[in-house]
């Protein structure tokens, strides 16, 4: 539970990590692997109906800005996917978001595609992270089951009836520190159930 006066700005302030005011269970997860349509999908929010620069921009900043309160606590950044590794680097240069992921994993990188596990596993061993440790955010029944197979807790979007752990209407909608704190004590009950 979130301390008395705990909120979405408290979380840029140093201090209230070294006096404890940061929920517990924040720091179960360590790392956070996105399918690639994830992001994109976060993207294109911005672009509908009609696609428009200033939009787009506040969309990708958004994403920056989480991304930015994410590394603040530590945990560092995966993405998975079927698609060809110049495809995914190219999407995210042209957003400006490649340098954001610690490993990226992609179709010719492994000789198994979603839904084996091999590019989840693979994204863990390569940050040297256990699946407890992990949450994946995947958008397609065959992202879910990998990650399902890789042991991970899975994250999707709302409404898309892929039967995840936990589905979100947007990465960016809710204050990050609540929305961690929420999926971090979904896993200790699966934990502790398993």
């Amino acid at each position: 539970m979130s301390p008395v006066g705990f909120g979405p700005s408290d979380i840029n302030n140093p201090r209230n990590v070294q006096w404890g005011m940061v929920p517990e269970s924040f720091w179960l997860t360590k790392v956070l692997i996105f399918d690639f349509d994830w992001i994109a999908r976060e993207v294109s929010q911005a672009q509908h109906p009609m696609p428009d620069h200033e939009s787009l921009s506040s969309s990708i900043a958004g994403l920056k800005e989480t991304f930015r309160i994410l590394r603040s606590f530590e945990i560092r950044l995966a993405m998975t996917s079927n698609l060809k590794l110049a495809t995914v680097i190219e999407s995210l240069s042209q957003w400006n978001l490649a340098e954001d992921f610690d490993c990226i994993r992609c179709a010719e990188e492994l000789p198994s595609l979603k839904p084996s596990p091999d590019l989840h596993i693979n994204a863990m061993e390569t940050l040297g992270i256990r699946p407890f440790k992990a949450i994946a955010l995947e958008t397609a029944p065959e992202g879910v089951q990998a990650a399902r197979y890789a042991g991970l807790f899975c994250v999707t979007m709302r409404g898309q009836g892929l039967h995840a752990d936990y589905e979100l209407d947007s990465f960016t909608g809710e204050p990050l520190i609540f929305l961690l704190e929420k999926i971090d004590r979904v896993k200790r009950r699966q934990l502790e159930i398993g």
